[in-house]
């Protein structure tokens, strides 16, 4: 996100125009398309691709382009480029190494999510799906104040005990971590 240029809605790739939704609520689309486990990782970025750019693009080389385009400059999901397989596909990513550090989960926190934006900067983000972008709602999510509610759930998600916290502060935390922990459905 740069200040001084205007957010884009659309890039060009190979001489090819493509026209991007880049929407928030469109991006949690995607995320629920990659959560999916009845889709293989091409079907994945192929139905990715095709929610933010309104096209069925077929071959699996220009799909993936498409997507590393869309993610690196729109979205940035990922940090470091995917490893492919010999045949240009995408290798699998371990589990553990996607979630080391979960502080937050989009699905599973909506409704504290909803409540800080409301709370912190009065935005409906109803009212503003299909208009607030991927950029604009990151940008806001990750400079949520404290006092918020989705603070505090990192807060006590991210909470390590120190050697000077009183033993009821520590049993009280590890009673919330417990409650708020995003690991549950691996029990």
């Amino acid at each position: 996100m740069k200040l001084n240029e205007p957010l884009l809605n659309s890039f060009e790739l190979d001489g090819i125009e493509y026209d991007i939704d880049c929407s928030f609520d469109t991006v949690l689309d995607v995320f629920e398309v990659f959560a999916d486990d009845l889709l293989n990782e091409l079907e994945k970025f192929q139905v990715a691709v095709q929610i933010m750019t309104g096209q069925h693009i077929t071959d699996a080389l220009t799909f993936l382009t498409v997507w590393e385009y869309i993610d690196e400059h729109f979205i940035k999901t990922r940090k470091e480029k995917p490893v492919l397989d010999r045949n240009g596909n995408p290798m699998p990513v371990p589990k553990e190494e996607i979630d080391k550090v979960r502080l937050l989960d989009i699905e599973e926190d909506a409704s504290d999510i909803y409540a800080s934006f409301r709370m912190a900067y009065g935005i409906n983000l109803f009212e503003e799906q299909g208009k607030m972008t991927w950029q604009e709602f990151s940008a806001l999510l990750n400079g949520m104040p404290d006092n918020t509610p989705v603070a505090r759930l990192i807060q006590i998600r991210d909470w390590k005990p120190k050697p000077h916290d009183p033993a009821e502060y520590k049993a009280n935390m590890r009673k919330l971590q417990n409650k708020y922990r995003l690991d549950r459905e691996e029990e």
